[in-house]
């Protein structure tokens, strides 16, 4: 355990070590760690805040989130082999951890620190419940921990697992974060289409319309979430409407000139390259955002409801302000004009992750204070990421971690929470707290205990207390006790305040769920006295429900003429729309091919989750100024073309131009750590999707390209292309036998459909074979055959065999079924002998073959 005389004694060895560093970089150009306190004094903050030490190294180490629990101890995750080198060597290894601080004596300081959980992969979501309790989510997992510490001693003895959701694969980057108690009751994170509630013990789920986002997210007064996606480079989105209902997404939502950032910090290490950077080196946009929140503390009253962006990459955080006016919100950028950001510093080894209202009503900036920020996928030798990193000594820069808190003169420090040892009836009171983190830790522990005795309190201050806030958080804890007061419901549609009547509508849906039509119709009424708030939170509610499509369109129709002109109320139709088309087309398709058709579902969520921030949710690309992040997928080549080209560039990456065209992503990082399944699925989406046609792409093709390709770094589209995407022109070397009827086999290369053929001059028999020999070994990617000139001797069914020498075969694809052409993907196995061998008979026709082609490559030879 840690103690405040060893944290100061370890500020204080550190400070001697680094005591003539002033700059961050020294004349090598290579990058000095700074001291915190060094660090501290390079930072920038504006408007007269200023930032405080918390804690730092050695008491934290490689921290990425903060989680604080009932009783104000905060919860810190450490990853500690993320990116211990420029190759991330060991980064999958299970000894990373979390950490529970406490300031004991209400300093400010953080002075008592514990291992509460170790022996953990990269731990990426802390949620904290009753006391000593907390459930964590690991990286390359959907399964979700509950961790406990039974004796209070500040270290976890028992560990289960509490929600089995199998492996999550993928770039560490883009798997799901947050893990946030919504004022909702339920559990939200991003990346997945599933929420969360803890009940019992057990967790249960729920999917949703709408999943993205990328590390963290945000939620303000009423339980709208804000979502970033960092390679997108997009600072804030999904945030106009709860996200249960889906995105909902409003032209202008980000003030022009939003996504432009002003660091004073000039080490140009960006993933996108030089044109995200500037002539002096420093970041132009939006690139690492990560870890938002909306700041809802009561010690800042000039920052309530602000909303605070961390920029790794940028050395800076973002304050912007949010405005809701006519129904939705626009987030500017305060200081735009003055080209400045909230907090900046010219310490390139500041990495703020994380930002989160603390319990004392400030805000708090977790520093991952490290030199490389990007995963090793960006960072592998011949990238520029790489060449940044070789230049200044980024590696060398590792094992740091601080803690700060945005506060500003004056601000005195309440007593701390302890609400673990409250009554209930206590609790209740706070949730008319200044402070959202009283209110909503409060409700939380109340929906915990289920302690119904609070009922009748809560009742009062949902009708009568003179906070809106309070009203707001004693519904929803109602709620979260399973109580549902009808009653209660109708006079909170009446309530004057736009927080609680929205909230009484969304908790009423319940009601209609359980049977209860007449809801929607005093939902209807309520439309002719409604604001625009209010509307529209009736308008979602009739598009979530279960109602009759007659009922949904005459509140659509009321809503849509009483705001003829509002931007939101148009947003939220066409958004409705959109998912009420797919859903039919989903049941439409799925009563065609119901396999199919849970494949492209599943592939269409792991698209929007992981591929659409950079390819754009319609597949044409993301636009970032005059460029696009990512290629079209619209009625793209290599996505239609062959699986060998494809497949490769999803389980091995891709860099370099394209076509002779760049992309601001730089490139295309493996996504090979996900699953068989995931991949198969999202490529069989985005090959029928976007204007594309091409087969669906099977989990067993997955697998096989694992075991057939042993690459491990990125391909070039000249490599890709030159290997598997060419016909091969030798076929007058190739030789040809079978097992009926050796003659006219040069027919099969003339390159003419016509009737001159070769025929087995036999009837179709099982184990009839036909063989080609190559002159030398080839990567096979595809093998067409065609008898569309006599389709009537097309062969009924059978197996495509590869083998090297003539003498051990291996079977690459099974039970081919009959059609006059087959494209059969191979993959680019490597083969000199193709054999095909019927697995069926005819008693009526013989096995003809018009034309065969190759598509691959010579095997290299030493």
């Amino acid at each position: 355990m840690f103690n405040k005389k060893n944290f100061s004694i370890a500020k204080f060895f550190t400070s001697l070590i680094l005591y003539f560093s002033s700059i961050t970089v020294n004349a090598n150009e290579q990058v000095i760690a700074l001291s915190p306190e060094q660090s501290l004094a390079t930072m920038v903050v504006q408007d007269g805040f200023k930032m405080e030490l918390v804690a730092h190294e050695p008491m934290v180490e490689e921290p990425v989130l903060l989680s604080f629990d009932a009783n104000g101890r905060m919860y810190v995750a450490e990853m500690l082999t993320y990116m211990q080198d420029a190759d991330g060597s060991g980064q999958l290894k299970a000894t990373s951890r979390i950490k529970r601080l406490e300031d004991t004596n209400n300093d400010g300081v953080m002075d008592s620190a514990t291992i509460f959980a170790d022996n953990l992969l990269l731990p990426r979501m802390i949620l904290p419940l009753a006391d000593g309790q907390i459930i964590v989510r690991e990286t390359n997992t959907l399964d979700l921990l509950l961790i406990e510490d039974t004796n209070g001693d500040g270290v976890s003895d028992t560990r289960k697992t509490i929600f089995e959701g199998g492996r999550r694969g993928g770039n560490l980057e883009h798997q799901p974060s947050g893990l946030i108690w919504g004022i909702d009751n339920w559990l939200y994170v991003t990346y997945t289409n599933r929420r969360y509630k803890f009940v019992d013990g057990k967790i249960i789920t729920q999917d949703l319309r709408y999943g993205g986002g990328q590390w963290g997210l945000g939620q303000d007064e009423v339980g709208r979430h804000y979502f970033t996606k960092a390679g997108a480079e997009k600072p804030g989105f999904s945030f106009q409407f709860p996200i249960v209902y889906g995105a909902v997404p409003i032209k202008g939502e980000l003030a022009e000139g939003f996504t432009e950032v002003f660091p004073i910090e000039y080490i140009p290490d960006v993933q996108s390259g030089l044109p995200r950077v500037r002539e002096n080196g420093s970041l132009n946009h939006f690139t690492g955002v990560a870890g938002p929140s909306v700041y809802l503390g009561d010690k800042l009253p000039e920052l309530y409801g602000n909303y605070f962006v961390p920029e790794p990459v940028g050395n800076l955080v973002r304050r912007a302000i949010i405005n809701r006016e006519d129904g939705h919100s626009v987030i500017s950028h305060p200081y735009q004009q003055a080209q400045k950001e909230f907090i900046a510093s010219t310490d390139s080894s500041f990495r703020p992750v994380w930002s989160e209202t603390g319990p004392d009503g400030t805000l708090y900036i977790v520093d991952m204070y490290r030199g490389i920020i990007q995963e090793g996928n960006w960072t592998k030798k011949g990238s520029y990421l790489r060449e940044v990193i070789d230049k200044y000594g980024l590696d060398k820069v590792i094992g740091g971690g601080r803690i700060y808190r945005v506060t500003k003169s004056g601000v005195t420090r309440d007593s701390q929470p302890n609400m673990f040892d409250e009554s209930s009836q206590t609790l209740v009171s706070h949730l008319a707290h200044a402070n959202q983190w009283w209110r909503l830790n409060a409700q939380k522990q109340l929906v915990l205990r289920q302690d119904k005795s609070v009922v009748p309190k809560l009742k009062s201050m949902a009708s009568q207390h003179t906070s809106p806030l309070a009203r707001l958080h004693a519904l929803w804890t109602l709620e979260g006790l399973g109580v549902i007061d009808k009653n209660l419901l109708l006079n909170a549609f009446n309530d004057p305040h736009s927080y609680v009547n929205t909230a009484a509508v969304r908790i009423s849906e319940q009601l209609v769920e359980r049977g209860d039509t007449g809801i929607v119709d005093v939902w209807q009424k309520l439309i002719k006295q409604a604001d625009i708030e209010l509307a529209q939170q009736i308008l979602l509610s009739v598009y979530y429900v279960n109602v009759a499509d007659e009922t949904r369109e005459k509140i659509k129709t009321l809503v849509e003429k009483k705001f003829a002109k509002s931007k939101s109320v148009a947003a939220i139709n066409k958004a409705m729309r959109y998912l009420i088309a797919e859903e039919q087309a989903q049941a439409e398709m799925a009563n065609e091919n119901k396999d199919f058709a849970e494949s492209m579902a599943r592939g269409k969520q792991n698209f929007n989750s992981m591929c659409a921030s950079c390819h754009g949710d319609d597949g044409t690309g993301t636009v970032v100024g005059d460029g696009l992040i990512a290629p079209s997928f619209v009625n793209n080549a290599r996505v239609n073309g062959d699986l060998a080209i494809l497949g490769r560039i999803v389980l091995q990456g891709l860099t370099g131009p394209i076509e002779s065209k760049s992309y601001l992503g730089g490139m295309m990082a493996s996504i090979g750590l996900n699953g068989d399944e995931w991949i198969a699925d999202s490529l069989t989406y985005i090959r029928n999707s976007f204007g594309n046609n091409a087969s669906a792409v099977k989990p067993e093709q997955i697998a096989q390209l694992r075991k057939i390709e042993s690459r491990t770094t990125p391909w070039t589209l000249p490599e890709l292309n030159h290997l598997f995407a060419n016909k091969l022109t030798d076929r007058n070397q190739w030789k040809f036998s079978a097992s009926h009827n050796p003659e006219n086999f040069e027919a099969l290369i003339d390159g003419k459909l016509t009737w001159n053929r070769w025929d087995s001059a036999h009837k179709q028999a099982v184990d009839m074979w036909f063989q080609i020999e190559l002159p030398g070994a080839y990567y096979i990617s595809q093998v067409d055959m065609d008898c569309r000139d006599a389709s009537r001797l097309c062969a009924r069914s059978f197996n495509l065999e590869f083998s090297l020498d003539g003498q051990e075969w291996k079977t690459v694809h099974q039970q081919i079924e009959f059609a006059d052409r087959h494209q059969i993907q191979t993959l680019g196995e490597p083969a000199r002998y193709i054999r095909f061998v019927l697995t069926n008979g005819s008693s009526e026709h013989n096995w003809a073959i018009t034309e065969l082609n190759l598509i691959g490559s010579p095997v290299a030879t030493n």
